[in-house]
């Protein structure tokens, strides 16, 4: 990388530092509040990827300047997704009809959503010192880019990837407005970073299941997926009763492909069970080199079968063990 190159580079991941610093005080800030739900002993610290990434910034292509261009959005909404907190009614309606909950899965479609689930957060699931304002959550899920996706690794892929993420923080915001004007307490999360462990929690509310790869395979997107959560006071949300996906990690079991095709050989056979009981197939010191020199990788969702498949006909293969060999 030439010295222009590292410069530009440098300049724009020290602005992107001296921003997310100054979200991860408002996050701080907000923890210390007394009526919150906080993390507990079991949860997870949360890899923020765009700091760590910063310390690094001499190993990105130039090519993730355009990617990085993304990025004054992307924080925009994060703060307002903090800041707009204030804006909940004094009083907040606790019961949703059929007809305002219609409504608002209408409206979120409609900005691109592709599927909504519903759950009650489990304290162990919030990162480390983070803390969200209700224990209440809608999440939600926005498809990635096929043909986008099918180019990984590439500065196109890592664009569109950086671009999803805007699309839906914007998205999760502009649904907190509307939440509030039916009178509801909210908070927005975003997809970049989160206050909570999103895939564990979408698994939770029925919405996918999570692959050896670590992400959430949903069955109109597979893993071609970014998730977000709203938190809100509404407590007759319809909660998920079991978890219809559970099949695909059986089906992870036989197939293996990710690990194969892992170009940092991150992915392993057997998982790695967590204090807080989670269990990860990943290897973070493996995956992240190559997450930075080949923008941002995204190979394990490009190889993994349930984006290149449809979901239904690929259950239907698993239940009759007629598997195509060359999706696996």
């Amino acid at each position: 990388m030439g010295i222009r190159a590292r410069l530009m580079n440098f300049f724009v991941n020290s602005l992107a530092t001296w921003q997310f610093q100054s979200i991860l005080n408002k996050e701080s800030k907000f923890s210390s509040h007394k009526n919150v739900i906080k993390s507990n002993k079991e949860s997870p610290e949360r890899f923020d990827i765009v700091l760590e990434g910063v310390k690094h910034y001499s190993r990105l292509p130039i090519t993730s300047f355009r990617t990085m261009r993304v990025m004054p959005s992307n924080i925009k909404n994060i703060k307002r997704s903090l800041t707009t907190i204030d804006q909940n009614p004094v009083v907040s309606k606790k019961t949703i009809t059929d007809e305002q909950l219609q409504a608002f899965e209408n409206y979120a479609k409609s900005l691109g959503i592709s599927s909504i689930g519903y759950i009650k957060l489990p304290r162990k699931l919030i990162f480390k010192d983070k803390a969200v304002l209700h224990e209440n959550v809608i999440i939600l899920s926005m498809e990635m880019d096929r043909d986008k996706i099918e180019k990984a690794p590439s500065s196109e892929t890592a664009y569109m990837i950086m671009q999803t993420y805007d699309d839906l923080g914007k998205t999760s915001n502009r649904l907190t407005t509307f939440l509030r004007q039916e009178g509801f307490s909210v908070q927005a999360g975003h997809p970049l970073g989160g206050l909570v462990l999103y895939p564990p929690l979408a698994e939770l509310a029925g919405i996918g299941y999570h692959g050896r790869h670590g992400l959430i395979i949903t069955p109109e997107n597979g893993p071609r997926v970014r998730l977000t959560a709203i938190y809100t006071s509404i407590e007759n949300l319809p909660i998920a009763q079991g978890n219809p996906h559970e099949w695909i990690a059986h089906f992870c079991q036989t197939c293996g492909r990710c690990i194969r095709k892992c170009p940092g050989f991150a992915i392993q056979e057997e998982p790695t069970l967590h204090e807080n009981g989670l269990l990860t197939h990943i290897t973070n010191e493996y995956c992240f080199p190559v997450f930075l020199d080949y923008h941002g990788c995204s190979v394990c969702i490009k190889e993994c079968p349930f984006s290149r498949m449809e979901y239904n006909k690929l259950k239907t293969q698993f239940d009759n063990r007629t598997l195509n060999p060359e999706m696996i």
